[in-house]
């Protein structure tokens, strides 16, 4: 009988009805175009490539030094049949402690929330010291358990440890090394028209202003000096 973990690693595409066809519209968001290198030669690391989506798309725009790596047969094979350079990995800090060279952008979309969270500190420690080069740039992509499908998306994958709040990454990025950490596309207003960001900022500040009377009346609070964001993904650059 197959443990758990050899499940995650074999089935989880599928047992999550999700095949190759479900990205073929995909296309990289805007608050990750701004930020990927200017150089089609820098080294670029993808943790958790899943099926290659992200790093075809970038191939194709003319990067010629991509890596991703992954611990499903799944993933593998896909990436694979596009001409993708993957790697299968045990997990990222025994990988970390293989290479011969380090990375100038490292991307890990939707697979931090899946590391068990005794461990995501001491991963991330590994990205910081082992993988990133002095100078580059660490994108991480995760779930927000403060939008409001936050407990929906702990409970829809069964393979999620945990998920993030703004303040909470922010406090397992610092205490990983990383000093500068910035929010990518927060409202999630960056892809959209003028008048349609005027119109969801002007209720993003009724919602909190309702968000802050509910407080008061039920001695609710959230912890200041955390950023409210609510937008289902939370989007970080960190160096």
């Amino acid at each position: 009988m197959q443990t758990d973990a050899k499940i995650k690693e074999s089935k989880y595409f599928s047992a999550r009805n999700v095949d190759v066809s479900f990205y073929d519209l995909y296309k990289i968001p805007k608050y990750l175009l701004k930020v990927l290198p200017k150089n089609k030669e820098a080294n670029i690391l993808d943790i958790g490539c899943g099926l290659g989506q992200y790093l075809n798309e970038i191939n194709k725009m003319g990067y010629t030094k991509t890596l991703g790596i992954d611990i499903s047969d799944e993933s593998i094979k896909a990436c694979t049949e596009k001409g993708i350079n993957v790697v299968k990995i045990e997990d990222v800090i025994t990988f970390s402690k293989t290479i011969t060279e380090k990375f100038d952008f490292i991307t890990m979309s939707h697979v931090l929330e899946h590391v068990d969270k005794d461990k995501i500190i001491d991963t991330l420690i590994a990205i910081k010291t082992s993988l990133l080069k002095e100078g580059g740039a660490f994108v991480v992509m995760i779930p927000n358990g403060q939008s409001n499908t936050g407990g929906y998306w702990m409970y829809e994958d069964f393979t999620h440890s945990t998920l993030f709040t703004a303040g909470s990454i922010i406090y397992v990025l610092k205490s990983a090394g990383f000093e500068e950490i910035n929010f990518l596309n927060p409202d999630g207003t960056d892809d959209m028209s003028f008048v349609k960001k005027f119109i969801i900022k002007t209720l993003l500040s009724w919602y909190r202003l309702k968000e802050d009377f509910w407080n008061m009346v039920t001695q609710s609070s959230f912890h200041k000096p955390s950023p409210r964001i609510y937008t289902f993904e939370l989007k970080v650059l960190a160096r």
